[in-house]
């Protein structure tokens, strides 16, 4: 936008044809990025290192052009007031020490530039020791928006690793350690806020909890690792069964908890068939058939949290004292 700006500035202005050549330049080079980009945007990197090497080598180009060639009698030009965006594009399109390394290489020419400048020819009139002066600037200059683009770079990495370690310990929160699932603070939250659109809308909610048939024998046979195993293994078998939008989570210990908005006790009691078989097909290395027991019930209006579960509970138990393996409704 700047260059188209300055392009239409320049007209009015007469400024000279050189000048005008080299912003349409500009304009169709961004745009040429801009199309590759959203064509490719997996190729940021390549974009990003070669609008860098343009920056870079035109504005070294002319920056030499200004003081070796022409001793800064038309001042540093125009394009050399631009060179610190090639700093910019540096530490946007590389990691942190490629674009220190490519942002020193700019630096280095410069310094080569002006060094090349201070040591060489004769000093008429005090002209090159006034020059220098405004050359040293110049350096510095950059030298402070190198500085400045590596402290933004290294605060930017641990805002970034502050927020991400964050949300991990947040999840960690309503994660079960042992299964992956969510544990029964999530899945308490996920019900508060279900049973109150139910009770706003009228639309239906219904949940499976779930137990392991004799899973203390398992783990006195075999060892709390292999119950850990076999729970983990569940957990995977029934997370894999279940559609999307539909919650389910370690309610504790032996027990899970599936949590199916707008479904009524029907539709429940199929899903409930499809978990129990999930379960049942899962193969062990071990001579080991784990079954489960699972009770399911709908939401009543009105109904508290506390009794939904209670009820779900009690479907669970009739299931069990039923003969295990077996679904039943509340």
């Amino acid at each position: 936008m700047t260059s188209v700006f300055a392009l239409i500035v320049g007209f009015p202005l007469n400024w000279t044809v050189g000048v005008k050549t080299g912003l349409a330049f500009l304009i169709v080079k961004n745009v040429v990025f801009l199309l590759w980009l959203r064509a490719f945007p997996q190729q940021y990197a390549l974009v990003g290192g070669i609008h860098f090497l343009i920056l870079a080598g035109t504005g070294i180009y002319k920056f030499a052009q200004a003081v070796v060639v022409q001793h800064i009698a038309n001042g540093l030009g125009s394009y050399s007031y631009w060179l610190p965006l090639a700093y910019v594009v540096a530490f946007l399109a590389f990691s942190g020490r490629a674009a220190l390394g490519a942002s020193l290489g700019v630096f280095g020419a410069l310094a080569a530039i002006v060094l090349s400048y201070v040591t060489t020819g004769v000093d008429l009139a005090g002209l090159k020791r006034e020059n220098s002066v405004l050359l040293v600037q110049v350096l510095l200059t950059h030298a402070t928006f190198i500085s400045f683009f590596l402290l933004f770079g290294v605060l930017q990495n641990r805002y970034v690793t502050a927020i991400a370690e964050a949300q991990s310990e947040a999840r960690a929160g309503y994660l079960d350690v042992l299964t992956g699932v969510a544990n029964r603070r999530q899945l308490m939250l996920w019900l508060t806020s279900r049973l109150d659109r139910t009770e706003a809308t009228g639309e239906p909610l219904s949940v499976i909890l779930f137990d392991l048939d004799r899973f203390k024998q398992i783990n006195d046979t075999y060892g709390h690792d292999y119950g850990d195993e076999v729970l983990q293994r569940t957990a995977a078998a029934v997370a894999g069964t279940l559609r999307r939008g539909t919650l389910f989570g370690r309610w504790g210990g032996e027990e899970f908890l599936v949590i199916l908005p707008a479904a009524a006790v029907t539709e429940a009691q199929g899903v409930a068939e499809r978990v129990r078989h999930a379960v049942t097909d899962v193969r062990y290395d071990l001579p080991v058939q784990v079954t489960i027991s699972l009770g399911v019930t709908q939401a009543q209006p009105g109904e508290s949290l506390q009794a939904l579960l209670k009820r779900a509970d009690e479907a669970m138990y009739a299931a069990k004292h039923a003969g295990r393996n077996q679904v039943q409704a509340a």
